[in-house]
């Protein structure tokens, strides 16, 4: 892995270990954790897929292109296998920040036109796309810190702000302030300063926890 995939990949190991399951050789967790839990082996795949996709994205074609080329064939088949076998649909293109957290096992969808920030937790049964038809029409952006839980609906061209709690099975589709907690169907906004305290662990502190070359 190069360094800036390692940075990403290593971010989103660290939010699944944190330092209690670390490893000195940083490598060896990667591959603990790659054989033990699917929702951050799909993680993975899915960062490898993207990385390669962005690579393909210029108009020069030269042999570092089509090298990313023929890695993105490879891991998209990897992906789509193991979309089908754990029923994650989270397409690479997707853009994601680092720390990403799948919490439990189970379908979870993601359009690929959503942006999502970094230290965000889904959980099962998750859905975040598009609304075709209405006035916000368009995929979310979602910000920092953000905590979605089991069976949440989040749509439309909307904004959800920094340190954001989604209650389990609410029902999304206007802006939501930072600071906040969107609880039901159809969703209420309630005011919280301490929205996601406790709920999402081991979160990345940029500048903080890069992984170069030397420290795998």
């Amino acid at each position: 892995m190069t360094d800036e995939l390692k940075d990403i990949i290593y971010s989103d190991l660290f939010r699944y270990t944190g330092n209690s399951k670390r490893h000195k050789n940083v490598f060896l967790t990667y591959i603990e954790e790659m054989l033990t839990s699917p929702e951050f082996h799909y993680i993975s795949i899915m960062r490898h897929c993207n990385y390669h996709y962005q690579k393909t994205q210029t108009k020069i074609r030269d042999l570092r292109y089509y090298f990313h080329k023929v890695c993105l064939y490879f891991c998209n088949h990897a992906l789509d296998r193991h979309s089908r076998k754990y029923h994650f649909q989270i397409p690479y293109e997707t853009k994601i920040d680092k720390g990403f957290y799948i919490a439990h096992f189970g379908r979870i969808i993601i359009h690929p036109k959503s942006v999502i920030g970094n230290n965000v937790n889904v959980s099962t049964g998750v859905v975040i796309g598009t609304q075709f038809r209405g006035s916000r029409r368009g995929s979310p952006t979602i910000g920092n810190y953000v905590w979605i839980g089991a069976n949440a609906v989040i749509v439309g061209k909307i904004k959800i702000g920094n340190n954001v709690l989604i209650a389990p099975g609410a029902y999304v589709n206007f802006d939501v302030p930072d600071n906040s907690i969107v609880i039901g169907n159809p969703g209420l906004i309630r005011q919280s300063p301490g929205a996601t305290l406790g709920y999402i662990n081991n979160t990345i502190l940029f500048d903080e926890y890069n992984v170069r070359s030397g420290d795998a």
